[in-house]
């Protein structure tokens, strides 16, 4: 054959061989915009979704031959019993992740996880009833505690120096017994109050001190979540 014949078939099929080579692979590129799909409580949710109903048509379709008495075996039974429930376990963290998503596009209309002190009452020396009830907040406290269950109150009494250490103490555990009902009649739950009687307020002796005969309601606030009772 002519040498230049050769050469020249070699360089027209060269191009078209070059044509029929498939493309590099780039696996960790693709992986990694795979993960970004489902990256992400809404990204798991709609995994796990998918992969619920993927498993909830295996077990379906098996479902389906035996109402119309196909052909089955043992192997089927257990291939339809582990699909179903995969299919509900895979239902089960989509819902998880479908509130864990909806608990951060919701979170900053709500309350933030936080604590704030407001005076409840005021109180004469050797008085457990109040003289001025701050009313507005005890209700707002109140009703903020009935509505939110997971949140908490701290009620804590002080007195003044006047009279013995152990009197002020039991005059505080009154003081802060008769808030902590007004709280209770405005919503709360009993179990939502912390009640302390510190006593004494620090200070000479025998000082009368309008400022420490109070007692101070400390609300927690608990953070916000959607579907609190999932689990």
């Amino acid at each position: 054959m002519n040498r230049k014949l050769v050469y020249l078939s070699l360089a027209i099929l060269a191009p078209a061989l070059t044509a029929c080579t498939p493309p590099a692979k780039d696996i960790p590129a693709l992986r990694s915009e795979m993960d970004a799909a489902v990256a992400g409580n809404l990204g798991q949710a709609l995994y796990h979704w998918e992969a619920s109903e993927e498993r909830f048509e295996e077990a379906n379709h098996i479902l389906g031959h035996w109402q119309n008495d196909h052909y089955w075996n043992i192997d089927q039974r257990q291939k339809a019993m582990n699909a179903a429930r995969d299919a509900a376990s895979h239902r089960l963290e989509a819902e998880k992740a479908m509130c864990a998503w909806l608990t951060e596009v919701h979170s900053d209309n709500h309350d933030k996880a936080g604590q704030v002190q407001r005076t409840g009452a005021f109180f004469s020396t050797g008085s457990a009833t109040p003289y001025n009830t701050n009313h507005h907040d005890i209700n707002v406290i109140g009703q903020y505690l009935q509505t939110h269950p997971n949140a908490t109150a701290d009620v804590v009494a002080y007195t003044d120096t006047v009279g013995s250490a152990e009197s002020n103490k039991r005059l505080a555990e009154r003081r802060a017994a008769s808030i902590a009902n007004m709280l209770r009649q405005a919503g709360a739950r009993p179990n939502q109050l912390r009640i302390s009687a510190v006593g004494e307020a620090d200070g000479p002796n025998n000082s009368p001190n309008q400022k420490h005969r109070v007692v101070k309601i400390s609300t927690v606030h608990a953070e916000y979540v959607d579907c609190p009772k999932l689990k």
